[in-house]
């Protein structure tokens, strides 16, 4: 193959499917070929003109497929392996004498040097094929599928949640927000013990949270929410809120669901200012804001594989490569596209 297509997103709102020539891996790089590429909030945000990086691009960085060449300091065995990759390309992925401060203390996904697959100048998924640093993939076992892969990247950062905002068991989290991230935390903080109360406005997601580990579910345009989520937590509100809304008011309701000393978990990377914040009642309450990225992939191919959760129903629709911007535009209305790209 001396050219592959690629939905190379030129301006915001504008994609244009073309062809490219096969990208020349470096000695330590593999190439993947894409079998399935998922659209997250990140994409449509980028996508919208929200979340501003350098353009052109290439989106796409939750994915699957399989390594068919890689560079003379891999293991020729990896060829043929079904894989997915961390997005972060960093010190660690090209290994380096000197690596920055932020890999020097073990930090690596806040890389000074690093470039974020589909993200921050590195071509992402939406794409027939994607070079990525070996150091980077991680091999599909057995009982994974080549769709269920696509879900990895997105419970690591579900995972990576609650690695920063640590919780007891019998805590209540409440999930504000329960869209494409939000149910695959209301399944993580359940597994973890947590008593989860799912917030949203669409009655769909309410249903589905409560398949995916949430003990009670509140409708978002209640105007005795605040109320309630604090009966439901005898009077003193939830020990940890995950914001995933992405919205001013989501933030601010969130600092008014949550118990003082408790902590709010951001976990939207959309890209729009939040303004007319109560850094007052942050304060008097002294609640902790805690933001939250990319997760441990070990982790959650662990989750996957243990079958602890089926993320088979929360595909809502396969679209061919040919037909992203049309699947991007509808996805803020759906749970999980994935885009078929081979």
């Amino acid at each position: 193959m001396k050219f592959y297509k690629a939905a190379n997103l030129t301006e915001p709102k504008k994609i244009i499917v073309e062809k490219f020539k096969k990208p020349k891996i470096k000695s330590d790089e593999v190439l993947i070929k894409v079998y399935y590429a998922g659209i997250c909030g990140t994409d449509i945000s980028i996508y919208n003109g929200d979340y501003k990086v350098s353009l052109p691009l290439i989106l796409g960085h939750e994915f699957t497929g399989k390594v068919i060449e890689v560079g003379k300091d891999v293991e020729s065995e990896l060829i043929g392996k079904r894989v997915t990759a961390e997005i972060n390309n960093t010190c660690l992925s090209y290994p380096k004498k000197t690596k920055c401060p932020a890999c020097k203390k073990g930090f690596y996904t806040h890389c000074f040097e690093r470039t974020v697959l589909g993200i921050i100048n590195a071509d992402g998924t939406f794409a027939q094929l994607v070079k990525v640093p070996a150091k980077n993939i991680f091999i599909l076992p057995a009982d994974i599928s080549n769709k269920e892969g696509v879900f990895i990247e997105p419970i690591a950062a579900a995972i990576q949640t609650f690695e920063l905002s640590k919780f007891k068991i019998g805590d209540k989290v409440v999930v504000l927000g329960v869209g494409r991230l939000g149910t695959l935390i209301c399944s993580i903080a359940n597994s973890l013990g947590a008593d989860v109360i799912a917030i949203s406005r669409s009655k769909e997601k309410l249903k589905r949270a409560k398949i995916y580990g949430a003990s009670e579910v509140i409708d978002g345009n209640d105007t005795k929410l605040i109320s309630k989520v604090k009966e439901l937590t005898g009077g003193f509100g939830a020990d940890v809120v995950v914001e995933s809304t992405g919205s001013e008011k989501g933030f601010n309701l969130s600092v008014n669901l949550v118990r003082p000393r408790g902590t709010v978990a951001l976990k939207s990377t959309h890209g729009i200012s939040i303004n007319n914040v109560d850094q007052t009642k942050i304060a008097v309450d002294e609640i902790k804001i805690q933001g939250s990225r990319c997760g441990p992939f070990s982790k959650a191919i662990d989750f996957l594989s243990s079958k602890k959760i089926d993320v088979k129903p929360l595909i809502s629709e396969i679209f061919p490569l040919e037909q992203i911007e049309e699947a991007l535009k509808i996805a803020p209305t759906k749970t999980k596209i994935l885009i078929r790209c081979n």
